[in-house]
C-alpha cells in the first residue's frame, strides 16, 4: 500500500466510521427532509458538532462512497471508479435514547446529487456515518438568557441547542430566517401563526416549543412572520426588549453573510457571540486542510492566521473571526521543506480523487497556508 494511503488510512482510524440504519426520513418543507438515523455504538454527541454522511455501497444514483474504511484502503482500491463521492457533512439537529440504541436527527436541503440521494433513503436503508466531529458551542453557567439566530439550513444545530440550554434552566428565544415560507424547515402550529412584529416572540415552531422556546419568525418577502431579513427582526427585538448584555449569549448558524452581521451587532452591544461556521470538507478529520477559517491572531505578524472548520471549529467566537478575509502573502517558510517530485505527484494525485479544490462565489478556493507551502504551486496545481 503507498505510503501516502497508509498515512491516510491511519488518520482516520483515529474517528469511528459506523453503518447507521435509517428509521425516518420525513418531508418538513418544500426542499428540506428530517432524517433520522440509528447508530450501534455512538454514545454521545453535543450541540454544535457534525456527522460525516456518504452511501454504504453503490446506490440508485450511481454514486459510490469513498472514505477510509479497511476495504476502501486496500490494495485494491482504486479512485477511478464511477462517480465517487465525498462524504458531506451536517450538523447533529438532536440526539436521543430508544431502547439503548443512539438516535440522532440530521436536517437538510435537497441541492444537488448528494442530499438528492438522501432524499430517496427509506427506513431500514443503511448509511454510513463517520462522527461525531468537531467541537461544541458553550453552555455559559453564570448567564440566565440565550438567543439563537437561524438561517436557512443553519437551523439544525440550533434545534438542539434549545433543548440543551432548556436544560441547563436558561431562559431561550429563537429567530429563524428564510427566504420565503415555503422554505422554512419548521412545523408551524396552525393555531399560532408567527407575528409580523420581530418585537414578538410566540411559541409558534412545534420544533421549538417542545423546549418551551419562543420563536420570532422572519422571511425575505413577507410570506411569514416578520417582513425582512432574519438580522433586521433580532435588531428590532432587542430594541423593544432590551438585555443586560453580562446576561446574555448568542449563538448563530446560517448564510455567512447573515453571521456576519450577527457578529457585528453582539460586538457593538457588548454581547458574547459563537458562531458555527461552514465549509466544504472533504475529510472532516483536519487532514486535507482545505476548510480554513481566518482568524485573529496577535501572535502572527499580520495580525491574523487560519484555523480549520472540521477540528478546531466549527463553533468559533465572532468576535474572533476575521469576516473579510485579506489575502496572505504568497510566500514559502524556509523552515519548511520544499517537496520531491515523488510527493508532489502523491499529493496531486490524492487532492484530485477528493476534490479538494472547488470553487466560492466565482473564485479557485484557497486552502491553508500550510496547503500551499507543502503544495508547491510550481509542482502541483490541484484541479
Amino acid at each position: 500500500m503507498p505510503w501516502f494511503r497508509k498515512f491516510f488510512c491511519s488518520i482516520a482510524a483515529l474517528k469511528s466510521i459506523e453503518t447507521a440504519t435509517v428509521t425516518a426520513n420525513q418531508r418538513i418543507c418544500r426542499d428540506h427532509y428530517r432524517l433520522t438515523l440509528q447508530i450501534e455504538r455512538l454514545e454521545t454527541a453535543f450541540p454544535g458538532q457534525f456527522v460525516h454522511i456518504s452511501p454504504v455501497r453503490t446506490v440508485p444514483t450511481g454514486y459510490r462512497s469513498f472514505d477510509w474504511s479497511d476495504e476502501v484502503c486496500s490494495d485494491a482500491w482504486s479512485p477511478f471508479a464511477l462517480n465517487p463521492m465525498l462524504r458531506r457533512a451536517f450538523s447533529i439537529a438532536g440526539l436521543s435514547k430508544v431502547e439503548g440504541k443512539t438516535r440522532i436527527d440530521v436536517i437538510h436541503r435537497v441541492v444537488g446529487a448528494a442530499t438528492g440521494w438522501m432524499q430517496t433513503l427509506s427506513e431500514g436503508d443503511e448509511v454510513s456515518v463517520l462522527g461525531p466531529l468537531g467541537n461544541r458551542f458553550p453552555i455559559e453557567a453564570g448567564k440566565s438568557q440565550a438567543w439563537l439566530i437561524a438561517g436557512g439550513v443553519g437551523l439544525p444545530p440550533m434545534l438542539w441547542m434549545a433543548e440543551a440550554l432548556r436544560k441547563a434552566g436558561h431562559s431561550v428565544v429563537a429567530f429563524c430566517g428564510a427566504q420565503r415560507a415555503e422554505l422554512l424547515p419548521l412545523t408551524i402550529d396552525p393555531h399560532r401563526n408567527p407575528s409580523s412584529d420581530a418585537r414578538v416572540a410566540i411559541e409558534s415552531a412545534a420544533e421549538f416549543a417542545l423546549s418551551g422556546v419562543p420563536v420570532v419568525i422572519s422571511t425575505d418577502d413577507g410570506s411569514l412572520g416578520f417582513h425582512g431579513h432574519v438580522g433586521q427582526a433580532l435588531s428590532a427585538y432587542h430594541s423593544a426588549n432590551p438585555p443586560n448584555p453580562d446576561d446574555l449569549t448568542v449563538y448563530t448558524c446560517g448564510p455567512e453573510r447573515m453571521m456576519h452581521f450577527v457578529g457585528q451587532f453582539c460586538q457593538q452591544k457588548g454581547i458574547a457571540c459563537h458562531v458555527c461556521m461552514e465549509r466544504n470538507m472533504a475529510c472532516g478529520l483536519g487532514t486535507c486542510q482545505s476548510c480554513v477559517v481566518p482568524m485573529v491572531n496577535d501572535a502572527d505578524a499580520q495580525g491574523w492566521t487560519y484555523r480549520l472548520c472540521c477540528t478546531d471549529g466549527p463553533v468559533f467566537d465572532a468576535a474572533k473571526i476575521v469576516w473579510k478575509s485579506p489575502a496572505k502573502q504568497a510566500t514559502v517558510r524556509t523552515s519548511r521543506p520544499i517537496p520531491t517530485l515523488n510527493q508532489a505527484r502523491a499529493a496531486r494525485y490524492f487532492f484530485r480523487v477528493y476534490s479538494i479544490s472547488t470553487t466560492l462565489n466565482g473564485s479557485p478556493y484557497k486552502t491553508s497556508e500550510i496547503s500551499k507551502t507543502y503544495l508547491s504551486a510550481e509542482m502541483i496545481r490541484v484541479r
